[in-house]
């Protein structure tokens, strides 16, 4: 009950979208389970009209003539006297029941004799008054169907031979359609409401700073955002349809039981009790387990996600092999807890309906005992069996909630995460940068040691600001901290004056247009890759962006122009082709601070000589900070810095860090770049 109750809150908000397909589904189960009370009522009716025709008969007739007696008031002195005739026959059938009680009180234990003295007492007149009433509604039932229903020893004319044979088609179409309201109703809304989960867990996955990242497994995060709301729309689509449709079922049938005998009835439900306790076993075995197959899942899908991003090496190094043994691993551990939760679920229906035969069991004792008719007995086995059928539909539902409610366990703390890099309660509005960027005394950590150490340095508007350094020196860094990637653990950044994390994060970053050296091209057109760099790009815009970027030529050759889709991560495209797509895209974006990182490092001498060029055209007007490993590529640089374990130890322009002879001028000796190559 609990995993349903924290459904139902977390998935409130998504439900009230589409609250008219959920009634409607509430509604068609409903129909559903009144559908049931149709069959066996259909059933009950049948069975009377063959096993005791003589009785079809007193009744249809007592129907009769209380709706004449109703109608036509000059039958009442006929009525009357019928009525003392009645009386006459209760009276005659009085006698006889007594007689029959004190013979078989003579032969009861005394606790029973007491048992039937006080059950006449107390619920003998609710109970006559009870049948009083369904007499009459019988009464009714059986005067309007009669004419449409075969009766045993009576002649079958046209209406009850068309009535016998479309009775129960007619009573299982209405209770297919409602099935099929329910379940589809249910689906639909569960879908939509899987998906609506998706895009919340996705967009927030995606708002967190790069740290979270740092600490979760891209298996992780796909399963977070796949896995978790599936199985919410399972237990939505399956569970909750059958949620609605059972207890309705549960309630017609039970309605049904009680009509046809209480006393069986309560003897039958002594036995409903002991379902529970398996069926609550079974619940705490699957969650336990489902925790446990759900990492294993994640393993195995890391694995694949780690082979196929790295599939030239995999290659390369002859991995194939070990990654598909490390692959089985977890695929062979997952299976072990699915089969543990399997042979759990598939044990709890055994466990329910051997329950349930030893209540069949005593109810057929009794009646024997009681002397019930055997046209009774029957309708009331059969309405037992479909008793019983719902409460094991639930027993699985209860398995859907629990798988549910880890995933919705898994969700809500994910969601309740909040990024390390946030959104400024009161953003301030962010006018067109104007005049400078400037680090104050920056420090900063990924948490294993200081990466900055008060780094002060201020890029004006117009400035070209180059930096170099080895690995792990800070320079990236230093990019990631105005972007707003990671936030500075000391120190300030402004912009133009104001520290950058008063201004929204989109407003922020619409100053810059990044060009790295890992370029990402998305799976989808070549314009659209362009046009990522600014929302709502026109084709013109896209165009005039690849001509900029020197890329139109090459893209006018692919198959389809600006609508060739490019695959996953532009693979079908060269290196120096992809980083022309991402000049492109920065070109499109026209942003005033164009930050370069490693932008050309990975590619050939040709290719980079024409991203280079590119580049510089890209560079024109704009205030540039650019990040090198080719020493080469910053000569054009207003200033250079130097850092060092996370501070600025050298700056100057390129020539004067090579006449300084310091750590630059070693760096530009191993790259074969001499003073003289300047001076001239």
């Amino acid at each position: 009950m609990g995993d349903i109750f924290q459904i139902l809150r977390f998935g409130g908000p998504y439900l009230r979208r589409y609250w008219v397909r959920f009634v409607l589904g509430i509604v068609f189960g409903f129909l559903f389970g009144l559908s049931n009370g149709l069959t066996m009522g259909g059933v009950y009716l049948m069975i009377g009209r063959l096993g005791d025709p003589n009785h079809i008969e007193q009744v249809t007739q007592q129907a009769k003539d209380d709706r004449h007696a109703r109608l036509d008031a000059e039958q009442n002195r006929i009525a009357s006297e019928q009525e003392k005739l009645k009386a006459a026959q209760e009276q005659f059938k009085a006698e006889r029941e007594k007689i029959e009680t004190e013979d078989r009180e003579a032969q009861e234990w005394p606790a029973v004799r007491a048992f039937h003295r006080w059950n006449d007492r107390v619920t003998g007149p609710t109970t006559r008054a009870f049948h009083a009433w369904t007499d009459r509604i019988r009464g009714d039932l059986y005067l309007a169907v009669d004419p449409w229903l075969p009766l045993a020893h009576r002649a079958i004319d046209w209406k009850q031979f068309l009535g016998g044979f479309l009775l129960f088609p007619l009573i299982a179409a209405v209770r297919g359609l409602t099935n099929y309201g329910t379940v589809y109703c249910m689906a639909w809304a569960g879908q939509r409401i899987s998906n609506d989960i998706r895009v919340d867990v996705f967009r927030k996955i995606s708002s967190f700073s790069l740290d979270f990242y740092h600490r979760h497994t891209t298996a992780e995060l796909i399963n977070r955002v796949n896995d978790d709301p599936g199985a919410v729309n399972t237990c939505l689509r399956m569970g909750l349809s059958d949620l609605i449709k059972e207890p309705s079922t549960i309630i017609v049938l039970f309605v049904a039981l009680i009509y046809i005998d209480w006393k069986l009835t309560l003897l039958a439900l002594f036995f409903i009790p002991l379902c529970v306790i398996p069926t609550r076993i079974v619940s705490k075995r699957v969650k336990a387990q489902g925790r446990e197959d759900n990492l294993a899942f994640v393993q195995q899908t890391s694995t694949a996600v780690e082979a196929f991003q790295n599939v030239r090496v995999t290659k390369a190094y002859d991995l194939v092999e070990e990654q598909a043994q490390l692959f089985r691993k977890w695929g062979s551990r997952a299976s072990h807890f699915v089969m543990k939760s399997t042979q759990s679920r598939a044990m709890l229906n055994p466990i329910i309906e051997t329950l349930n035969a030893f209540g069949m069991g005593a109810v057929i004792l009794y009646a024997i005992w009681m002397g019930v008719k055997i046209e009774v007995l029957s309708s009331f086995l059969l309405a037992l069996v479909l008793f019983f059928q719902p409460f094991k539909k639930l027993s699985t539902v209860q398995v859907y909630f629990t798988q549910a409610g880890l995933a919705i366990e898994r969700l809500r703390v994910l969601m309740a995460e909040e990024p390390n890099v946030p959104e400024p309660a009161l953003p301030q509005p962010m006018a067109p940068f104007q005049y400078s960027l400037k680090y104050q005394d920056v420090s900063f950590s990924y948490g294993d040691g200081p990466v900055l150490d008060r780094v002060s340095v201020e890029v004006t508007r117009g400035m070209r600001l180059g930096l170099a350094g080895e690995s792990g020196s800070g320079k990236s860094s230093l990019l990631n901290l105005i972007f707003r990637f990671y936030d500075p653990t000391g120190g300030t950044i402004t912009l133009d004056g104001v520290p950058i994390d008063r201004f929204r994060l989109a407003d922020l970053r619409g100053q810059f247009a990044l060009v790295s050296q890992d370029v990402l091209l998305f799976n989808t057109t070549v314009a659209e890759n362009i046009a990522f760099g600014k929302r709502g790009a026109t084709r013109e815009e896209i165009i005039a962006a690849a001509r900029e970027a020197h890329a139109h030529e090459f893209i006018t050759a692919l198959p389809q122009g600006y609508d060739t889709p490019l695959g996953e991560r532009g693979q079908r495209l060269s290196g120096g082709q992809r980083q022309r797509i991402a000049i492109a895209r920065a070109f499109v974006r026209n942003a005033p601070i164009l930050v370069l990182d490693e932008a050309t490092a990975a590619l050939d001498s040709q290719s980079e000589a024409e991203v280079q060029k590119a580049i510089d055209h890209l560079a024109e007007n704009r205030t540039v900070i650019c990040v090198a490993h080719r020493l080469s590529t910053l000569r054009s640089m207003d200033r250079i810095l130097v850092l060092q374990r996370g501070r600025v130890v050298e700056s100057g322009r390129f020539d004067e860090l090579l006449a300084q002879d310091g750590i630059f001028a070693g760096m530009a000796a191993r790259q074969s770049i001499r003073p003289h190559a300047v001076v001239a």
